[in-house]
């Protein structure tokens, strides 16, 4: 019997370090979770840049002149660019064949009067612009510059000009030459260039 409860106990005695022996390792491994870092949170979506409350591009129609202004991106808080436009196209052929356009880049900048044409032009023949349908002197637009597709010239709208263009009851004429040396003759309208040049103003 005695041998018998010292197996016993002997056996109960290793139960019980069995017993301890799992109760620490459960502990160990229950603090071992318990220390684990926490998972790292997701990174936040980048903030997209504030809206600006004023459009970045507006338009305003005057009869056959528009005005229009946009702001530029770069840099920040720069003023908005204005200029009154009108495109002219010829009977027969999809898209404009010239534009005209009068602005300026800087507020204190004299405001200039641009010719857009097709680049198969006679650039040793400067482009002319007339306020009147026959009659009036026209004046020569110096060539600036050429892109595919386009040649630029412009020439300083002077008051003398700006009045013509105001007061004008026919429409105004562009001269230029083509590539072949052919005189060609551009009629535009001066309708609502008056009002246009007014809001320009405003700006």
């Amino acid at each position: 019997m005695g041998r018998r409860h010292n197996r016993f106990f002997s056996a109960k005695g290793r139960s019980a370090r069995l017993f301890r022996a799992i109760a620490v390792l459960i502990g160990m491994t229950s603090m071992t979770h318990g220390q684990q870092a926490p998972a790292s949170a997701p990174a936040a979506p980048p903030v997209p840049p504030p809206v600006n409350a004023a459009p970045e591009r507006t338009t305003a129609s005057f009869a056959d002149w528009v005005l229009r202004c946009e702001r530029p991106s770069l840099p920040a808080g720069a003023p908005r660019v204005c200029e009154i436009a009108q495109s002219i196209q010829i009977q027969g052929q999809q898209g404009p064949i010239a534009q005209i356009a009068v602005g300026k880049v800087q507020r204190t900048d004299p405001l200039k009067l641009t010719l857009v044409l097709p680049n198969n032009v006679t650039l040793t023949s400067a482009p002319k612009i007339a306020a009147e349908e026959a009659a009036g002197t026209p004046v020569d637009m110096p060539w600036q510059r050429c892109i595919p597709g386009a040649c630029f010239a412009d020439v300083l709208l002077r008051d003398d000009m700006q009045r013509r263009m105001r007061t004008s009851v026919t429409q105004g004429r562009i001269e230029f030459k083509d590539a072949g040396g052919r005189a060609i003759t551009l009629p535009f309208s001066l309708r609502g260039f008056s009002q246009a040049l007014d809001a320009l103003a405003k700006e």
